[in-house]
């Protein structure tokens, strides 16, 4: 049942794959998306840590977006972002993401994405860390088509710190 409209929902049988093959799936997608952002990383610390609790606040909820957009993208068969999902997809991709970060890790992030927006510049801050939502969609298109990353990819988590850099 449609939830939103309280119509029977009318899909065909849902694809059946193996428990080990979908576990397999996982970890190629865990991997890959942690594989991605280690690039993406590099290209923006250039191995230095962050500078300032924007900054860290930035990359915090930029990564969060990031995996869990990637890992979206190679888990399904969606054509668009903001398609919908079923709950066992969601818990996949959770799974695909807390592969890669910590428990505390995650709620951290998942505290920052969720938190009030009291003031302007926690606003702006997490406008500029969602970033890495489109990012990481674009990213795992351009991984499954077994493309490189162009530079925009490449610079984007670069271009989101030094955006937050100029907030204060």
């Amino acid at each position: 049942m449609n939830l939103e409209s309280h119509q029977a929902a009318v899909e065909f049988a849902p694809r059946i794959i193996s428990i080990a093959k979908r576990e397999r799936q996982i970890c190629q997608a865990s991997k890959a998306a942690e594989a991605a952002f280690e690039r993406i990383a590099g290209t923006a610390t250039g191995g230095v840590a962050v500078h300032s609790e924007l900054q860290d606040r930035v990359f915090s909820i930029f990564r969060w977006y990031f995996l869990s957009a990637f890992c979206t993208r190679l888990l399904t068969d969606a054509e668009h972002r903001l398609e919908h999902q079923t709950l066992q997809v969601s818990v996949d991709i959770f799974s695909a993401v807390k592969m890669v970060l910590t428990e505390r890790e995650i709620e951290r992030s998942m505290a920052l994405v969720s938190v009030e927006r009291t003031s302007p510049t926690v606003v702006r801050a997490n406008d500029i860390g969602s970033r890495g939502h489109t990012v990481g969609w674009v990213a795992a298109g351009l991984h499954e088509k077994g493309r490189d990353f162009p530079d925009e990819i490449q610079h984007a988590l670069a271009g989101a710190l030094a955006a937050s850099a100029r907030i204060n």
